[in-house]
């Protein structure tokens, strides 16, 4: 592979967790070819890793049907402009990590061209949208799954599968202190008058801290005001690509609001709440006995519960088949019964250890570290695939 003529690859991603992943990727390909030319729709931690940014993918990170719709003129410029860089550039492979609304048409764009998709993080069709499972194997070379039943189901539809493991173990295996982190929580939990610390995570997007922000501050003043003997420590984390001040103009002056990583900041937890998505997979890696928090516009959530098809949306629940993280949807996330549900974790050491022993099982669904170092040999190993004179060249 290092003598081969300098590869151009392209990777597109689209909210602050794509960039994450972009960036990690970019890394560990640039390592095991350097002369590899990457470009991208990324932000600042793919520009960071040496990705020449031909797009801002900070401007694209909206959910829900309504928010999309407003952002609809933006991202037609963002697809404009990736649309034209894959004419003008003809990259030697594309890879979509998630994001399918945007990045599906950029697949079918790509294959238009004949250029090879290397899809990463797979489309959630298992959980909505069965109906698209067709175009998305017609568009895809080979998919990379990181949730352990997808390597089954995608199989099983004709899907040319690498099942590459859970990015997330990167921080969550290996060094993180998980049994020293957990041995401290519970000597807190079991205490009357140990500081208590709980951390807040709203998530990223802007829709979600519109709709939760209130909601979890007013939760936390009802923990502490229940616990009126005790110190109660709100630790608000402020996701990448979110304003401090944003943050800062909602919670007191006492809470304390923090820019450090989750893997960083969830051992310092006791117990928190958590936006719906990838930073509830992360508490539950971590080991923090958490409330799952979910709440969006009426007329999303109206349609949501239509097209889904999967008994949870949490994903450490997805992943072990049943409840192990109580989901607050809607009117349920609620401060009074959240707060309520926070302090049901203190007052029942039983629950606890059912949830520590589901997360144990569920770090070891997840795999384990190398994650990148293991998705950037497929990649390569795929491009090699192709050069060759057996490979396919095209669709």
């Amino acid at each position: 592979m290092a003598n081969s003529p300098q590869r151009h690859i392209f990777i597109a991603c689209g909210e602050a967790s794509g960039d994450r992943y972009g960036a990690a990727l970019t890394a560990a390909l640039r390592s095991l070819e350097p002369g590899v030319r990457i470009t991208a729709l990324g932000g600042q931690a793919m520009a960071a890793a040496g990705a020449q940014i031909v797009g801002d993918s900070e401007e694209l990170a909206v959910m829900g049907i309504t928010e999309v719709v407003r952002a609809l003129p933006r991202i037609r410029r963002a697809r404009g402009a990736i649309f034209d860089h894959l004419d003008s550039q003809r990259p030697d492979l594309v890879i979509p990590i998630d994001f399918p609304g945007f990045n599906g048409g950029l697949a079918g764009r790509a294959g238009r061209l004949g250029i090879p998709v290397y899809w990463i993080i797979a489309p959630q069709v298992w959980a909505w949208g069965g109906w698209r499972i067709g175009g998305y194997r017609r568009k895809i070379d080979r998919l990379a799954t990181i949730l352990p039943f997808e390597e089954d189901f995608f199989t099983r539809h004709g899907f040319d599968v690498y099942p590459m493991g859970h990015p997330l173990m990167e921080d969550y295996a290996g060094d993180f202190p998980f049994s020293e982190s957990l041995n401290r929580r519970e000597k807190v939990l079991n205490s009357r008058n140990e500081p208590l610390t709980v951390a807040v995570i709203p998530g990223s997007r802007q829709q979600e801290l519109r709709e939760l922000l209130a909601i979890l501050k007013v939760t936390g003043q009802a923990m502490i005001g229940s616990l009126e003997q005790r110190d109660v420590r709100l630790l608000v984390s402020c996701a990448p690509g979110v304003d401090p001040r944003q943050l800062a103009e909602v919670f007191d002056k006492g809470c304390e609001i923090s820019q450090i990583p989750l893997p960083e900041l969830l051992p310092r937890a006791d117990l928190a709440l958590v936006c719906s998505g990838t930073a509830s997979l992360e508490a539950a890696l971590a080991g923090v006995p958490h409330e799952l928090v979910y709440r969006t516009g009426s007329f999303n959530y109206f349609l949501a519960k239509r097209l889904l098809r999967t008994e949870f949306i949490g994903l450490s629940n997805l992943i072990m088949g049943k409840e192990i993280v109580r989901e607050n949807l809607q009117e349920q996330a609620a401060p009074l019964p959240l707060a309520r549900n926070l302090m049901r974790w203190m007052a029942r050491p039983a629950e606890r250890q059912t949830f520590y022993a589901s997360v144990r099982r569920l770090r070891q669904m997840c795999g384990s570290t190398g994650v990148w170092d293991r998705a950037a040999r497929d990649v390569l190993n795929f491009l090699a695939g192709r050069d060759a004179p057996s490979g396919r060249s095209g669709r």
